[in-house]
Parts: C-alpha cells; structure tokens; sequence
C-alpha cells in the first residue's frame, strides 16, 4: 500500500492520507482531495509549476505504508 499525506505536502493542519495500491492512484487522489479542499494553495502553486512538474513533487514524497 502506497501512502501520501498532505502534510507532507505544506499542509500541516490537513490530517487527510491518500491510500491506495500505487503510487499513481495515491497522486490521483491527492489531486483531487487537493482541489477539493485546498484550491486556494494549488492555484498558488501552479502560477510557478506546471501540472506536470506538481504531480512529479507529489510522487516523489510517496511512501510504502509502515
């Protein structure tokens, strides 16, 4: 199981953890929790990064669950 949390992506205050099989649905959901509850930060971020370049920042903090 692959885990992403959203504070470790910036948001310290969002307890929110992303689970799935693979690290590519793990960023799939993250994007969509994401634009769901933190638009304002995502469209922060993409003023300085590509969809790409975000997507590539998230897979690489993709964690095997302990």
């Amino acid at each position: 199981m692959k885990t992403l949390a959203c504070s470790d992506l910036g948001a310290p205050e969002c307890h929110f953890v992303a689970k799935a099989e693979t690290a590519e649905e793990v960023v799939k959901i993250m994007t969509e929790h994401a634009m769901a509850m933190h638009k304002d930060k995502v469209d922060e971020m993409a003023k300085t990064m590509t969809p790409d370049a975000i997507s590539a920042m998230m897979m690489e903090k993709v964690k095997d669950e302990a």
